[in-house]
Parts: structure tokens; C-alpha cells; sequence
């Protein structure tokens, strides 16, 4: 049987080629004409970035297309991301000098400046009829400007449209601890702490402090006071802004990124001091977001962080965003790891075997495995049963679940 997994050896965490909407073979040079994605009559001429027209005009593609980013690199033409795929726009192939003029265009000198010094800047973009907003992401590679616009939804979603598990719908209602989301870039973290941070601003009289980089999600007070702070703007460091926080009367506090130890380390310390700490970290699932933690302090101090982590942690969140089986858009695959009681025993004792057992046994606690949200969007026909066996973790029992254990040992 021909497909992914003909091959009963086939390595499951391969990418499987897609087979549309990729470079052609001898590059950029030449992309396949398409008619939707074109740039206006005067296309993109030697100083084309010399005013922000052309760069709005593209941004107001990547809203028309519902692009989740658009990227700018010297020797291709601009590229969106369209549901999780790279199609070129028709445009001629940028050079070093378009690109550094399409940052330049939406930056201050300050900040242009901040960026030649870093070699990278983060900082959001809006466009000026005010509907469009991005993150954007400049870097350099071999030499020349590349940069990476991301569209900011307008609104905050309710958390049901998310996609999440029915158990993580209850979260913002914590009254202190440390809720993490996880997951690779562009899985829809920021979405799901701003929508949480949406609902106890609607349903408590809370203080809540942000500390982003940059800001995203803005939010107007409701119920709750919410102050957003931005890296590099209103603070110097995630771990500076936490520790002042801590002296500003917070209820909640959000911490864009744990990136770095002294971050982590503060926001445990505010966890523990009876606040309600959000953040979200890189990690491949709930189960290995312990550990990493762990892993970023010292050997010596590991036995402790794991006391301090079976005390503060009450939820992990980790997402994934999956191709439907249509493929006309992505879907949220989610899984909710719970801290129970039995699962703080199990983090002070370093028994993640157990961890997982209990996460797939902790239903009546609203807990959700992946491979159970791979199988629930598999039967109700959200997911090709291929898509959802090939991200499982456990193949064989995804695949008998979904009854195509043949195609395993085809």
C-alpha cells in the first residue's frame, strides 16, 4: 500500500513532502505565476521600499488571504504563509537593499539602531487604517535584512473557538500558581494566554500585569486593571519587569516568554508568593515541559525546582496546529495536563512515565493526551487518519484507535 506508512520502519517524526506551494527546484528565480497573490500594476521597481505604500499593500494581502505571516528575504520574492504553507507572491526577487528598506520604513531611528546593535528586533507594526496589526521579527542572515511580519488577530477569540480541551475553558478562574502554554512558534500560544487574560479581565477586579515582547493582544480594562509592558520600550528585561512587578500590587501577572533562567526562576519565586503567573516556553509537549525546566537550573538546585514545581504548576497547556483534511486551514491539536495531587507527587519524584499515565487516565480531571485529540479530530473527519497517526505519539495505538492498523504493516 502506497503513503507514509507503507513502510512499517518509516521513521514517524520525518516530514512528509507536501507536494504543492514549494520553491521550484532551481529556486526563487522563476515562481509559478499566480494571479491571486500579485503586486500592483507597479509591481516592485529598484526603490520600492523607500515609502511604506508598497510594504501596506502587501500586508493588506496577507489580511485578504488570511496569511498568518508574511516574509521578506533577499533572494526570493515575498513569500506568505497560508495555512501552514509558503506561496510566493508574483513579484520580482527582493535584494538586500528592498529589505532593509522595508524594515527601515516602519522603524524609528531608535529602533533601527537597537536592531543594527542586536543584529535582530521584535516589535509590532500597524497599518495606518488601523485594521491591520503585526508582530514583526527582523533578522540578519549572510549579511542582508530579513524580516518576518506576523498578523496579530484584531480581536481576542473566546476560548471555546480555540479548540482547546473542555478542561482548559476553567483555567483563568485560578486564584494563584503558574499555568505555562507550550508548544513550537507560530502554535497559537499568545492567542490562548490573551484570551485567558480576556476572561478573568471580564470576569474579576483584578490587577493584571503583562510583560510581552512585543505586545500583541491589546486590552482594554473591563473589570480588571491590565498594564502591558513591552521589552526594550517600558522595561529592560522579562526578569527585571517580574521583579518589579512583584512591588505593584499584581493579582496575575504574564510573562510573554520564559526565556532565560533568571526569568524562570522569578516567575516561580511570584507563583509561589500567591500570584497567578502565565507564561509560555518551547517544549514538544506537557510531560517534557517539566523536565526542561528543571534542566535550565543547575544540577544542584534540580531536586529543589521540582519541589518548587509540584507546589506552584496547576496546569500545562501544549498545542499543535494541524492541517485539516481539506487542507484549506489549520486546526488547534491541544493537550491539558492537570497537577493534581498525585501528579505533584509525581514531579517531586521525577516519574514522567507515571506523569503520562495519569494524563491519560485523568479525563474526570479534564485532562487530554495528544493522541486523544489526535483521535477525537480524527473521528469527527477535522483530520486526514494519516495527518493524526503521523503526529501521534503513539502510532501503533493511534492507528488502531482510528481502525487503520493495517496500513502500519502495509
Amino acid at each position: 500500500m502506497s503513503g507514509a506508512y507503507a513502510d512499517p520502519n518509516a521513521n514517524p517524526y520525518l516530514r512528509q513532502p507536501s507536494g504543492v506551494n514549494q520553491a521550484p527546484q532551481g529556486g526563487w528565480e522563476q515562481p509559478e505565476h499566480n494571479p491571486d497573490y500579485e503586486v500592483g500594476q507597479a509591481g516592485l521597481g529598484p526603490n520600492a521600499f523607500t515609502n511604506t505604500n508598497l510594504l501596506n499593500q502587501l500586508l493588506e494581502i496577507a489580511e485578504a488571504e488570511n496569511a498568518s505571516d508574511l516574509h521578506l528575504v533577499a533572494g526570493a520574492p515575498p513569500v506568505l504563509r497560508i495555512n501552514g504553507r509558503l506561496v510566493p507572491v508574483e513579484a520580482k526577487i527582493l535584494t538586500p537593499e528592498d529589505t532593509e528598506a522595508a524594515l527601515r520604513s516602519i522603524l524609528s531611528d531608535r529602533e533601527m539602531e537597537r536592531f543594527y546593535q542586536h543584529r535582530a528586533l521584535d516589535c509590532t507594526h500597524t497599518t495606518p487604517d488601523g485594521k491591520g496589526r503585526f508582530r514583526v521579527s527582523a533578522y540578519v542572515q549572510r549579511g542582508a535584512v530579513s524580516v518576518v511580519y506576523r498578523r496579530i488577530p484584531s480581536e481576542v477569540k473566546p476560548i471555546h473557538s480555540l479548540g482547546l480541551p473542555p478542561g482548559a475553558t476553567k483555567l483563568y478562574a485560578m486564584n494563584d500558581g503558574l499555568i505555562l502554554c507550550v508548544g513550537p512558534t507560530g502554535c497559537g500560544k499568545s492567542t490562548t494566554l490573551a484570551t485567558i487574560i480576556d476572561q478573568i479581565n471580564s470576569e474579576f477586579n483584578d490587577n493584571i500585569i503583562t510583560v510581552e515582547d512585543p505586545i500583541e493582544f491589546v486590552h482594554r480594562h473591563k473589570r480588571s486593571l491590565v498594564n502591558q509592558r513591552e521589552l526594550y520600550s517600558d522595561v529592560n528585561s522579562f526578569a527585571e519587569a517580574l521583579h518589579f512587578a512583584l512591588r505593584e500590587d499584581p493579582d496575575v501577572i504574564m510573562v510573554g516568554e520564559m526565556r532565560d533562567l533568571e526569568t524562570m526562576r522569578t516567575a516561580i519565586t511570584a507563583a509561589e508568593t500567591g500570584h497567578l503567573v502565565l507564561s509560555t516556553l518551547h517544549a514538544i509537549d506537557t510531560i517534557s515541559t517539566i523536565d526542561r525546566i528543571c534542566a535550565m537550573f543547575p544540577a544542584e538546585e534540580q531536586d529543589y525546582v521540582r519541589l518548587q514545581l509540584s507546589m506552584v504548576l496547576r496546569a500545562v497547556i501544549a498545542q499543535r496546529l494541524l492541517p485539516t483534511k481539506n487542507e484549506d486551514k489549520r486546526v488547534m491539536c491541544a493537550e491539558l495536563l492537570i497537577v493534581t495531587p498525585a501528579v505533584a507527587n509525581m514531579i517531586r519524584q521525577a516519574q514522567p512515565a507515571l506523569i503520562y499515565q495519569a494524563l491519560e487516565t485523568g479525563a474526570q480531571h479534564g485532562m487530554m493526551s495528544f493522541d486523544k485529540s489526535l483521535i477525537n479530530l480524527a473521528k469527527k473527519g477535522v483530520l486526514d487518519p494519516d495527518t493524526a497517526i503521523r503526529n501521534a505519539r503513539h502510532t501503533k495505538a493511534v492507528a488502531e484507535a482510528l481502525g487503520r492498523a493495517a496500513v502500519l504493516k502495509a
